[in-house]
């Protein structure tokens, strides 16, 4: 009987584990481990993440306001750096010229930018988990599963894509994301120390660390507290180390 589970759950097609993250996350790893090709369990939601990172760049693009807002924003970061004597004003004003101009180069830049630190995310954030899980709880099983059980999870983060793009182009704002920020949002400034912290505190990445966590546990043989608790301290460390450098 626990045989007959188990190749039922190996044959999950990708639509019904994409449900089930949502639904019932502990069931959307079912089998992972013994499957024979995980590939598609990561590849599907990198590429469509990608995608939708693409069509929002050139939307962005296309859309005074927002632009105008990375530009502003960037000009910012330059003055701070021309402050501290870093670079000169002009070189300063130069760059944010050539920013002004660049066109459609804008989107692609921007598209390029974002889908690094997407696969950064996945590849270098699966790492993370397949160290601890190897070392620290104990698990016997190789980067690929990891990566197909991050991939699965992803799904919410894909979610949270389409809800941030569609909060930014409905209140026409970069800042604009299902994040605590949302609450100065009319006064929102990148380089307000506060401001950061609380764009940290985000639905959706909290949401998917939490099935993360839970996938975590299932792929180790361990709870999923202590998957979860794994996961969300990731999590916080990745945030905490991003408020240092940026």
């Amino acid at each position: 009987m626990e045989e007959q589970q188990q190749a039922a759950a190996e044959t999950l097609s990708l639509g019904a584990r994409i449900t089930n993250v949502f639904s019932s996350p502990g069931e959307a790893f079912d089998g992972i481990t013994t499957m024979e090709s995980k590939t598609s369990l990561w590849l599907v939601p990198l590429l469509v993440a990608l995608l939708l990172a693409t069509v929002l760049s050139f939307v962005i693009s296309t859309n005074d306001t927002l632009r105008g807002q990375i530009v502003e924003m960037q000009r910012k970061a330059m003055q701070e750096q021309v402050d501290k004597g870093n670079m000169t004003q002009a070189q300063a004003d130069q760059q944010i010229r050539g920013m002004e101009q660049m066109g459609t180069l804008f989107a692609v830049f921007g598209a390029i930018f974002v889908g690094v630190g997407i696969c950064l995310m996945y590849f270098i954030g699966t790492l993370f988990l397949w160290l601890i899980g190897r070392f620290a709880l104990g698990g016997a099983h190789g980067y690929g599963t990891y990566l197909a059980m991050y991939g699965t999870a992803s799904w919410i983060g894909v979610l949270g894509s389409v809800v941030t793009s569609l909060m930014i182009l409905g209140l026409n704002s970069m800042f604009a994301s299902p994040a605590a920020s949302l609450a100065v949002l009319s006064e929102f400034d990148p380089m307000n120390t506060t401001h950061k912290i609380l764009s940290k505190i985000e639905l959706f990445s909290l949401w998917q660390a939490v099935v993360v966590g839970i996938g975590l546990g299932k792929i180790t043989g361990k709870s999923a507290g202590t998957g979860i608790g794994a996961a969300v301290g990731i999590l916080l460390a990745w945030h905490v180390i991003s408020l240092m450098l940026f």
